[in-house]
């Protein structure tokens, strides 16, 4: 095999490490990013839950129904 040859598969190489290296981090990422999205999301649902469970008027509402209820006066 040529010197020429061999250098051009090393880059190619090289170059493909580099973006495996680069989605890998990617993924770790919007891994991360997930999971903190997941707890927020948890979180809005327990707030959302408890509004709905202290609610003295809206004990068989649905959150759209209630919503629409409590819509401001300017509506």
């Amino acid at each position: 095999m040529s010197d020429d040859k061999l250098n051009r598969i090393e880059e190619t190489l090289s170059y493909q490490e580099k973006q495996i290296d680069d989605l890998s981090e990617m993924v770790i990422l919007q891994g991360a990013e997930l999971e903190a999205l997941k707890k927020h999301m948890i979180r809005m649902h327990d707030k959302i839950t408890t509004l709905e469970d202290t609610s003295p008027e809206g004990k068989n509402l649905s959150s759209i129904e209630q919503a629409a209820r409590d819509k401001p006066p300017h509506y």
